[in-house]
């Protein structure tokens, strides 16, 4: 046993045992190591995993964030195209509103057509003017209200139209009727405007109910044609009685003449002044025989219209004028080219001649008459002008000379009946034309006439 202790104690079981505890204590140091830098680096792995897990989150914190603004800015944009729409649908269902009223409270008839020719739409209106109730016209073919023996040639007509779509009356040039519901037909006037729409060309019509218009224009024609006759009448008549009227006042005229020269006795002055108004008066009732039958021949006795040259004829009226011309040592002036005039030339003739007259009749008498006569055109009209230096007038009176009878001087200082420029106006509007005046007292007048070039249609009425 003791010997055991002492081997124990053995300097190389001392050695053994201290180099065993040596590298325990190595492999304790070593384990501890390896579990510290083990500990460091799962530290070192926990702060780098909680540094990404930071930078994921404040990454994802960013991304809600910007997820959130962008859902609220999408959100606000639907929010708004949303209010909108309902005030677009609202904007539309007030404009639909209206145009429900308008279509309805529309003065005329309104129909809207489809392709296929079916009425889509109507108005109470056009429902009266067919004697029917608007849920009967719904559906029912456009043909159904035209007569009879015109819905083939409609239809064709709605064919062409709907190929070729314009805003136009419809049945130009001839008169359009529509078939009732009780059979009877109505004058109808129809006007067409196209609608494009995608599913094809509508055609919306509003349509007039034309009855009364058309009585209206029957009676008007029957008192025109009334107008007429006694127009006719009356101018047979001024004919006749200016006619024979003219010959007792010639009579008048020559026996009064004759008891002035004496031949027949001797009148003491009071005689002889009652005699003079004997003849004057009568010449004055012969001159307005004659002024009123050239007025009423304006219309009767009218020649066709041809092309006239106007400066032949003007000068054929300034040698008929020859010796009032020369007795007022007037000076007419005639410019070098006149247009041509589609005209009445035993008319025209008279116009100029009756307004040169006026100007020689109406001259200053301080000055030598000057009298020039102008022209010019446009395309459809031949302006000419008769410019004088005469007395004038007032521009007021500018209408009422044109007016029959019509005076603004003396008889005892000018002559005449007061009917020449009546006569003027009558043969420029026969002409389809216009006269006026611009006149300034004192300094002279200005005639201007205004004629188509295009030749009017007269009647005679």
């Amino acid at each position: 046993m003791e010997a055991h202790v002492f081997s124990l104690l053995d300097p190389l079981f001392l050695i053994s045992v201290a180099i065993v505890l040596l590298l325990m204590g190595l492999l304790c140091s070593w384990r501890e190591r390896s579990r510290s830098q083990h500990l460091r680096d799962s530290n070192q792995r926990l702060q780098d995993e909680i540094q990404r897990r930071q930078t994921v989150e404040e990454e994802l914190r960013r991304l809600s964030n910007s997820l959130e603004n962008e859902v609220q800015q999408r959100t606000r944009e639907l929010q708004d195209i949303k209010t909108k729409l309902e005030q677009e649908i609202h904007a539309s269902a007030q404009a639909q509103k209206r145009m429900s009223s308008i279509f309805e409270s529309a003065p005329n008839g309104m129909l809207v057509v489809n392709r296929e020719g079916k009425i889509t739409q109507a108005n109470s209106m056009v429902a009266a003017i067919f004697r029917c109730q608007v849920d009967e016209l719904i559906g029912q073919s456009v043909e159904s209200l035209v007569p009879s023996e015109f819905r083939e040639r409609h239809e064709v007509d709605r064919s062409e139209f709907q190929a070729h779509p314009a805003k136009r009356k419809m049945g130009a040039r001839r008169d359009l009727y529509g078939a009732r519901f009780d059979g009877s037909y109505v004058p109808l006037e129809v006007g067409l405007h196209p609608v494009e729409l995608e599913s094809g060309t509508e055609i919306v019509a509003a349509v007039v109910d034309i009855s009364e218009r058309k009585a209206y224009e029957k009676s008007i024609h029957k008192r025109n044609e009334a107008l007429e006759l006694s127009n006719r009448e009356l101018q047979e008549f001024a004919f006749i009685a200016s006619h024979d009227l003219r010959e007792p006042l010639r009579k008048i005229i020559s026996f009064s003449t004759l008891l002035q020269e004496g031949e027949y006795g001797e009148f003491n002055e009071e005689g002889k002044v009652f005699s003079g108004y004997i003849v004057n008066a009568a010449q004055r009732m012969r001159d307005l025989l004659s002024d009123l039958l050239a007025y009423s021949r304006v219309t009767s006795k009218a020649n066709p219209f041809k092309s006239l040259r106007l400066i032949p004829l003007l000068e054929e009226v300034i040698e008929d004028l020859e010796l009032r011309i020369e007795e007022s040592q007037a000076d007419i002036q005639i410019a070098d080219s006149l247009p041509d005039v589609n005209a009445d030339p035993v008319q025209i003739r008279q116009l100029f001649q009756n307004l040169i007259g006026n100007s020689l009749k109406y001259r200053h008498p301080e000055r030598t008459p000057v009298i020039s006569i102008t022209g010019n055109q446009d395309e459809d009209f031949v302006y000419l002008k008769i410019q004088d230096n005469g007395i004038g007038f007032a521009q007021e009176h500018a209408e009422q000379i044109f007016d029959v009878f019509k005076r603004l001087h003396d008889r005892q200082a000018y002559t005449g009946t007061g009917m020449g420029l009546a006569i003027c106006r009558k043969i420029v509007v026969r002409h389809g034309g216009a006269i006026t005046a611009r006149s300034e007292e004192g300094v002279g007048t200005t005639m201007i006439i205004e004629l188509p070039k295009k030749v009017p249609v007269y009647d005679g009425s």
